[in-house]
């Protein structure tokens, strides 16, 4: 979805070409088209891949019931049931009736198998709080459900002002951020607690963002990208000059990845474009060629945007290259294909 008109890369891809956005764009609707299908069918594949490794996750009673009850049941020495609120505590969460002292431990009946290792009182601790942390816990003290309509409202007056493109993005972000922070934690030590919380993630994606900036300023700054560029023109033998498009759609998946999309449209596309012109490649068909590789770019580690990704998911940019990166490849080799197919790039 990146390569849509008012994205990034087509928007370079043309102003880079001198050419129209939407010459760029619509020829290559039916590309983008099966490339969603085939991230759909990606993401379904690892959705069953997943489903066989953990199987089928059941929520437990106990974990839905409020507190107070769960101590109540708990707590009941009476030697009966309790109704409505011991028959909770039944085997794998369905209900089944427990028999005896709840209180002393009994076991009571035992025809179904049903031990106390069976019941649901281990999801809460010796102080009646529940064990099931993160951001799943029902009963976090971060929780503002009586706030939900106004967190809404400023999600989407976030997402209005960003799509309308009147405010830099990261004043933006800061702004709602701050909104946000001051509304869901009026005390400067709620809002303190917060930050805290989550500045192992900024820190270490702030991090990442000033190194991937120095990366990029050496490639420009010291010719490092024109160098490229011309290699690259001088070293594509004659006999693929008319495939120029295609190689460069091929070439955009790894130079996409090592360099910004600033480098790549408006230092490397213009040098393989005028030397695609020589065998009658029109620009605005180099440029639908080059938006193919943006799948692969951005999973690149100069895009700050995946790196905020893995920081909140919890896992590493190395592990979610080993399981993206090449699927990303197939989508841009798919959308190339079909451009192909379609006649919006020449073979």
């Amino acid at each position: 979805m990146n390569i849509l008109p008012w994205g990034g890369p087509t928007a370079r891809a043309a102003s880079a070409l001198e050419i129209d956005t939407n010459a760029v764009f619509l020829p290559m609707v039916p590309a983008l088209i099966v490339a969603l299908i085939v991230v759909l069918l990606f993401a379904l594949h690892l959705g069953v891949m997943e489903r066989r490794r953990i199987g089928r996750i059941e929520i437990k009673d106990s974990i839905l019931m409020p507190r107070e009850e769960v101590l109540v049941a708990a707590g009941g020495g009476s030697g009966t049931d309790v109704p409505g609120k011991a028959r909770r505590f039944g085997r794998n969460g369905r209900g089944t009736p427990r028999t005896g002292s709840a209180g002393t431990g009994s076991a009571g009946s035992n025809d179904d198998d049903t031990s106390t290792r069976d019941l649901h009182v281990e999801e809460y601790n010796e102080e009646g709080e529940t064990t099931f942390t993160g951001v799943l816990d029902p009963n976090r003290a971060t929780l503002r459900p009586k706030l939900f309509w106004v967190n809404a409202g400023l999600t989407v007056g976030l997402l209005t002002v960003l799509g309308l493109d009147i405010i830099s993005i990261p004043v933006l972000f800061m702004i709602a951020a701050g909104i946000a922070l001051a509304v869901n934690f009026p005390h400067v030590k709620d809002q303190q607690e917060a930050i805290t919380r989550h500045s192992s993630s900024i820190v270490s994606v702030v991090a990442m963002v000033l190194a991937a900036a120095v990366l990029t300023g050496v490639f420009n700054g010291t010719g490092m990208v024109d160098a490229i560029a011309h290699w690259l023109a001088e070293g594509i033998p004659d006999w693929m000059g008319p495939h120029m498009a295609v190689v460069v759609g091929v070439l955009s998946l790894p130079l996409t990845f090592l360099m910004s999309n600033d480098a790549f449209y408006y230092g490397v596309l213009p040098v393989l474009s005028e030397t695609a012109t020589r065998y009658g490649i029109d620009p605005a068909e180099m440029a639908r060629a080059s938006i193919t590789g943006q799948t692969v770019h951005m999973q690149s580690p100069l895009v700050p945007a995946i790196l905020l990704l893995v920081a909140l998911a919890g896992v590493s940019l190395a592990d979610h290259h080993r399981k993206v990166l090449w699927r990303a490849a197939v989508v841009s080799l798919v959308m190339l294909g079909v451009g192909c197919l379609v006649g919006a790039i020449p073979f």
